[in-house]
């Protein structure tokens, strides 16, 4: 059986690295892909032959899931920008863990306005084309005439609409040869009206029955239309009368992404102090323009945290939670985060505080609830989805 430094070691052309990803409680998955491996292999063969001078370069990496490109080149300068604060907390862990140079690494949010100017320009797939085409539409104003850049995909994830993208915004792209199930996207940069920067795009769409807009950015999930999974627990969220006692004085939104749930919680208990938490950076942003233009926001508790789950939020703080699980973490399907959103409730709920969550029927929920809570109760159920609540004893 090999041990776990060796399940977690990441042998690449510019040194080995010890990656784990977050959460970490499934040993079936890495914190790297062959694509990780392709494109640093690439680029190690382009240094060698005197091609690039990565120690001269100005770098910027995008999407790096757990560091598997940052951090071996953490040797260099670069930037790393993503929406995803998980994975810029990945990648500064496994900074530590690999011995890497974490003062090397300057970390940017998905929200925030690139100023540079990148001499290598370095991508990993997303799962949202909107948010590729964001992310493309940025750094076309940000690279130098003469950029390399590269994107690296796993082959099946590959979409034809993913080079369209990169043909309109960045230039002309062609891919390689597939190795070991991945490919190389290599992309000659056309020239780019420096007056044309664009700001990212917000998409907006009317809560059905009722007047109130909701905001998304280009990285939240299901930003043109009310997902069907929230549709059915509007239709079923806590109300005042049902807490005859007003014991919700604390209400979390546990993956808030455009903040819907959290808005009708805001109505319904504009007393309760109330907090939207995600880790995406975008999704965080939405929820707040999704509130402010919704509710009267002078004078009420209301708060919005990037966060890993609720790591480092107090224990026994909180009355309610919340939450419609994810049940992938990039492109790997998992419910990996999901075990841990449920776990971090139990802790973070007061006794008699209640978790209500919504989910696929398939994922099997309340037997996650009944191991974690020792109870659960069905509030409702359609053919493919299932409200539950479980509360803390």
């Amino acid at each position: 059986m090999k041990s776990q430094a060796t399940n977690h070691l990441f042998e690449t052309p510019f040194g080995d690295f010890n990656l784990k990803r977050i959460p970490d409680n499934d040993k079936n998955l890495l914190a790297w892909n062959s694509a990780d491996r392709y494109l640093l292999k690439h680029l190690f063969s382009l240094q060698e032959a005197g091609d690039i001078d990565l120690h001269k370069a100005k770098i910027l990496i995008l999407n790096d899931a757990f560091g598997a490109l940052t951090v071996p080149l953490s040797q260099f300068s670069c930037d790393s920008y993503g929406d995803s604060f998980v994975s810029q907390e990945a990648i500064k862990k496994n900074s530590i863990y690999g011995t890497a140079m974490l003062d090397n690494i300057n970390f940017l949010k998905s929200t925030e306005t690139l100023t540079s100017q990148y001499d290598i320009v370095l991508f990993k797939e997303v799962k949202n084309q909107g948010f590729l085409q964001d992310e493309m539409l940025k750094i076309a104003q940000n690279i130098t005439p003469n950029a390399l850049v590269i994107g690296a995909f796993m082959a099946k994830n590959l979409q034809q609409n993913s080079i369209k993208i990169l043909n309109k915004t960045i230039g002309d792209t062609q891919a390689s040869l597939a190795w070991k199930k991945a490919r190389l996207l290599f992309i000659k940069p056309k020239q780019h009206d420096q007056n044309t920067v664009e700001a990212s795009q917000i998409s907006t769409y009317t809560l059905e029955g009722s007047n109130e807009t909701i905001y998304n950015l280009p990285n939240v999930f299901s930003k043109n239309k009310l997902d069907i999974g929230t549709r059915l627990f509007l239709q079923h969220l806590p109300q005042p009368e049902e807490n005859e006692d007003n014991n919700y004085k604390s209400i979390i939104d546990l993956g808030c992404g455009n903040g819907v749930l959290a808005l009708k919680m805001a109505q319904r208990f504009p007393e309760a102090k109330l907090t939207c938490v995600d880790e995406s950076y975008m999704a965080l942003a939405s929820a707040k323009m999704t509130l402010e233009a919704n509710v009267n926001v002078e004078h009420r508790d209301l708060n919005y945290i990037e966060s890993n789950a609720l790591l480092g939020f107090s224990e026994n703080s909180t009355d309610l939670i919340v939450c419609n699980p994810p049940f992938h973490q990039q492109l790997v399907v998992s419910d990996s985060v999901a075990w841990q959103m449920l776990q971090h409730s139990k802790t973070v709920l007061k006794k008699g505080g209640e978790l209500w969550i919504v989910g696929n029927r398939h994922l099997d929920y309340h037997v996650k609830l009944q191991k974690i809570f020792g109870n659960y109760k069905l509030i409702a159920s359609n053919n493919k989805f299932v409200i539950l609540t479980a509360f803390k004893n």
